[in-house]
């Protein structure tokens, strides 16, 4: 007779029935008695997680957190490329900016118009990324100029008539860039074009440049993440936005015999009579 296995051999621990858990009351019931956040405490979170967001997309591109001696000589050239007004200029408050009183729309298409007293510096449409305003971001501060997000290589048009101011590398983190006056609507204006591709223009300082000529193609030259032109606006050498004043003045024909100067304050005197002999 074979003989029986052996006995499992003994342990010291103790086999206990597995017990379900089920609750007095319906977890329906329950949720429905837990305290919902308030809007406050929700929008507090929101904007913790936009802040975590942030700091995960500042850490995930490098050139967003130079060292920090560099990161000062940056913050310092953005400082006067993006707002060349004094503290005595800069606006009290949002409502007066010079720009509000110019027009505050914009039209749907920037077709060249030969006959137009300005036009706008790309021949279609662009993407506009950081308006005039108040910004905080690359720097908190006032940002006298229009940025247009456009590809680089964009070719980029002379708004209006004018006289080269200056011309090529700027040391303000304008990089190539392009600066012309304008005598526009019996006022000086000047136009200055930021970021654009090294030697995309030929020009010097005192060289006539008409609407429409090339001013240069988009880049990323000097202080700039991305390839755009900025376009900063003045208008007797105060800062305007370029938008409303665009919306203006592409509208607005040139005088029937193509000047648009001032009368001279000193009138030339009359030649004397011709002296009889």
């Amino acid at each position: 007779m074979p003989s029986a296995p052996d006995a499992a051999p003994r342990t010291n621990s103790v086999r206990l029935p597995r017990l379900e858990h089920v609750p007095v009351v319906a977890l329906d019931a329950v949720e429905a008695k837990r305290e919902r956040p308030s809007i406050g405490r929700r929008l507090a979170s929101l904007a913790a997680t936009a802040s975590v967001c942030g700091l995960v997309v500042a850490l995930a591109f490098p050139f967003a957190n130079p060292p920090a001696a560099e990161g000062d000589a940056a913050a310092a050239a953005q400082q006067r490329l993006f707002s060349e007004l004094s503290a005595e200029e800069l606006p009290a408050s949002l409502t007066e900016i010079t720009a509000a009183e110019i027009d505050d729309s914009t039209p749907q298409s920037y077709a060249f118009r030969p006959e137009a007293l300005v036009n706008y510096p790309f021949a279609s449409p662009v993407m506009l990324t950081d308006g005039f305003g108040y910004r905080t971001a690359p720097v908190e501060q006032f940002h006298d100029a229009q940025d247009f997000a456009a590809a680089a290589g964009t070719p980029i048009q002379v708004i209006a008539d004018g006289t080269v101011l200056e011309a090529g590398q700027a040391d303000d983190g304008c990089g190539f860039g392009l600066k012309v006056e304008h005598r526009i609507d019996g006022k000086t204006v000047t136009s200055r074009y930021c970021h654009m591709q090294d030697g995309s223009h030929t020009y010097s300082v005192g060289d006539t440049v008409k609407m429409g000529d090339p001013a240069g193609k988009v880049g990323n030259t000097g202080m700039s993440f991305g390839p755009h032109l900025h376009l900063a606006l003045r208008v007797n050498d105060e800062p305007v936005d370029p938008m409303p004043f665009f919306a203006k003045y592409t509208r607005m024909d040139r005088p029937k015999d193509g000047k648009d100067a001032e009368k001279p304050t000193v009138q030339a005197e009359a030649a004397p009579p011709a002296q009889t002999p």
